[in-house]
């Protein structure tokens, strides 16, 4: 079975009207939904989503409510949340630093890193600063 690193960036577009690539990112709900992928996250995700949602709501691009709905909706999409510690976040340190990324966007990439997934992401710009060190993907490219 797949098994991808899901960043915040993907989650987003399965709930936000409107967004580029949202198909190809849908597809990969409906391939978790099915149990024929898998994906795993930092737990730092469902705070990243919950802030995302916030914007949105702020920007009147979805209700409070729905955006509620949504996050309880996640708690049930078996998306397997992996802790940090003092330890990990030292490395993600060290991978933000190198690469000019956010300690977020590191999380990600040392989850895929120790797990040897490829991580799965919308973000143009951190796909195209790592993608020859990392295993990523853009999810416009995810078939």
């Amino acid at each position: 079975m797949p098994c991808y690193v899901v960043d915040a960036s993907i989650i987003a577009k399965w709930i936000l009207p409107g967004e580029p690539y949202q198909e190809k990112a849908v597809k990969l709900k409906e391939d978790i939904t099915s149990g024929s992928t898998m994906l795993i996250a930092p737990s730092l995700i469902v705070e990243e989503v919950a802030n995302t949602l916030w914007k949105a709501v702020k920007h009147e691009k979805i209700a409070e409510k729905d955006a509620r709905e949504a996050m309880e909706a996640l708690n049930d999409m078996g998306i397997e949340l992996h802790e940090t510690n003092w330890a990990k976040a030292c490395q993600e340190l060290k991978i933000a630093c190198s690469l000019d990324l956010t300690v977020y966007d590191a999380s990600y990439l040392l989850l895929a890193e120790k797990t040897k997934f490829s991580l799965i992401t919308a973000d143009t710009r951190l796909y195209e600063k790592t993608k020859d060190q990392f295993r990523i993907i853009n999810i416009k490219e995810h078939s």
